[in-house]
């Protein structure tokens, strides 16, 4: 899957087969290693606590991960496009497919990019879709990440403040 990063020109590191909203994809996130090492607790993924963090006035825990890119694959195009589209709220989106000029089309006008071996035949709209603005399950999306990051062990956990008598 890096080569398709690499070919979209989507720079971070590379998470394989996550889960989100039911959808399996391939996740490119930017990891801010400062932000981690400031972390006092691991990811979240309680709702509550995630939706006062996006509380313009709220102390909140730094973002770890931020998402730069989606790559969704199937057994067809169609079913790879109907996860990238589901998905494009959060960040630019793009499948692995096929060159086909129906294919194409499909994804060119859903704003989805087109990767065939290796080669990006059709250019992802950069960012989210047009229209959405970040919101709490951003943050989780974000956690639920960050906790596989730390899962796969490419991140260390984050070390709990010791009680103190």
């Amino acid at each position: 899957m890096s080569g398709e990063a690499r070919a979209l020109g989507w720079v971070g590191t590379v998470v394989p087969r996550v889960k989100v909203l039911g959808v399996v994809v391939d996740v490119v996130v930017r990891v801010d290693v400062v932000a981690h090492a400031a972390r006092r607790a691991g990811p979240v993924l309680d709702r509550d606590v995630l939706a006062t963090w996006e509380w313009p006035e709220a102390v909140r825990e730094p973002e770890v991960v931020r998402l730069v890119g989606v790559v969704a694959t199937g057994t067809h195009w169609r079913g790879a496009l109907r996860d990238a589209v589901r998905l494009s709220g959060f960040c630019a989106v793009a499948i692995v497919g096929v060159d086909e000029e129906r294919c194409r089309l499909e994804c060119a006008y859903a704003g989805v990019g087109l990767v065939v071996e290796g080669t990006v035949v059709v250019v992802p709209r950069g960012g989210r879709a047009v229209g959405a603005r970040r919101r709490t399950l951003d943050r989780w999306v974000e956690e639920l990440v960050y906790q596989r990051l730390i899962v796969d062990g490419v991140l260390e956990p984050v070390a709990r403040p010791s009680a103190t008598p």
